[in-house]
């Protein structure tokens, strides 16, 4: 069964959320001289966290136009860390996206703006876009699809412009055979 996360107000030092400072066990990592924060999976939302925390990351200065969307080099990508709140930078988030909680969807037809499950929804319909991705042993574990940005209400300014085309990013990785624990993330397509 698939978990979804949307924006919710009011923001939170902990846990999911989105915008705002990155967290402040990973701000002065090297990715983030060349990339810029986007969100944050808390530690229990699938057994593959292993009690880690999933922060995901856009290279500054992305446009949907640009080189960098095959995996495996995309501009995507996602950092494995110990539970950490918020930092005090926010010069390290995406500008034009605003600092929120991600929240779990209790039922209804919302989408959810990242969504964890055991197989993508995806939108064009055509698995193929992940046989790269698949070919090195990954396999799938969360989305962010933008379709799930709040369309009205208190939130409807949480992002300044769609940041993938209105598409998804799908994220995969390899769990430790004897743990089921995901170390290394990596973004694997776009769809829109």
């Amino acid at each position: 069964m698939a978990v979804l996360l949307a924006p919710e107000l009011p923001d939170r030092q902990h846990g999911a959320r989105l915008g705002g400072a990155a967290p402040a066990v990973i701000e002065h990592h090297p990715l983030l001289l060349t990339h810029r924060y986007v969100l944050t999976l808390p530690a229990d939302v699938a057994p593959w966290t292993g009690g880690s925390e999933v922060s995901v990351f856009l290279r500054d200065g992305f446009d949907i136009g640009d080189e960098d969307l095959e995996y495996p080099n995309m501009a995507m990508r996602a950092l494995v860390h110990e539970p950490s709140p918020r930092g005090a930078h926010t010069q390290l988030g995406w500008p034009g996206l605003r600092s929120a909680a991600l929240a779990p969807l209790a039922g209804g037809s919302a989408p959810g703006l990242v969504r964890i499950s055991d197989e993508p929804a995806l939108i064009q319909g055509d698995p193929s876009y992940a046989d790269a991705v698949l070919a090195d042993g990954h396999q799938f574990l969360f989305q962010i699809d933008e379709e799930g940005w709040p369309g009205d209400g208190p939130l409807e300014d949480v992002v300044d412009e769609y940041l993938w085309g209105y598409g998804s990013v799908y994220f995969y990785g390899t769990p430790d055979p004897s743990a089921g624990i995901v170390r290394q993330i990596v973004a694997g397509f776009i769809d829109f």
